[in-house]
């Protein structure tokens, strides 16, 4: 379930909000509205380097790694 953000083009506050489903309408924290437009959101930032899928040495390359196993620490 992703988590969309908004502004709101009555009132001008910016929120996010999580959308169950597309069908889903979503209203203004502040004043109801349903007059939003969906903002592009930056995805969040990992410190893993482009080499191992976690960005620590002894990981396996990419996309082997994730099993839980490989990045002493990261579990």
């Amino acid at each position: 379930m992703p988590i969309y953000e908004f502004r709101c083009g009555d009132c001008q506050l910016q929120f996010e909000t999580l959308v169950r489903n597309s069908s889903e309408t979503v209203t203004c924290k502040h004043c109801s509205s349903t007059n939003l437009k969906k903002l592009i959101s930056a995805h969040s930032v990992t410190k893993g380097s482009p080499d191992t899928a976690c960005g620590t040495a002894p990981c396996s390359p990419a996309p082997a790694c994730g099993s839980g196993g490989c990045c002493p620490g990261l579990n």
